[in-house]
């Protein structure tokens, strides 16, 4: 498995803001609440880099969509899976992404005390899923 320093090219999305509803309990599920998220996108080599052609890169817009999507629109127990939904989402939407790093945060995590926030951060290449690098999924 490669590290994140491994990719020399890199698209970062910091500080996504959504409203979702993740968490084990009830009240979390049926009030909600923010959620934070970090997105970095992984390449080898961007085309884009050299074309300044948008087809040769991931649209930013887009990614937020689909991130914006499976916060808002799951249910989960768990950041952990939240997290992994949003990486795998990435990866059947955007075939050229060969690696994605993403940090989810909950700053109202229901914990007694003094925190920024609580959160999970997890790095997956597609081959570690089991998909071929660039193929369409």
């Amino acid at each position: 498995m490669k590290l994140i320093s491994d990719y020399p090219d890199r698209i970062c999305l910091k500080g996504m803001s959504f409203y979702g509803y993740t968490g084990v309990f009830d009240f979390e599920k049926q009030e909600g609440q923010t959620f934070l998220v970090d997105l970095t996108l992984c390449f080898t080599h961007l085309r884009s880099v050299d074309t300044d052609v948008l087809t040769d890169t991931v649209h930013y817009g887009e990614v937020f969509e689909v991130v914006k999507t499976v916060v808002e629109s799951g249910k989960y127990n768990l950041i952990e899976h939240l997290a992994g939904n949003i990486i795998s989402a990435v990866f059947d939407r955007f075939s050229m992404v060969e690696a994605a790093d993403v940090l989810v945060s909950k700053p109202n995590a229901p914990v007694d005390g003094v925190f920024e926030a609580m959160g999970i951060h997890i790095f997956r290449e597609r081959l570690s899923l089991g998909k071929a690098v660039g193929s369409q999924i």
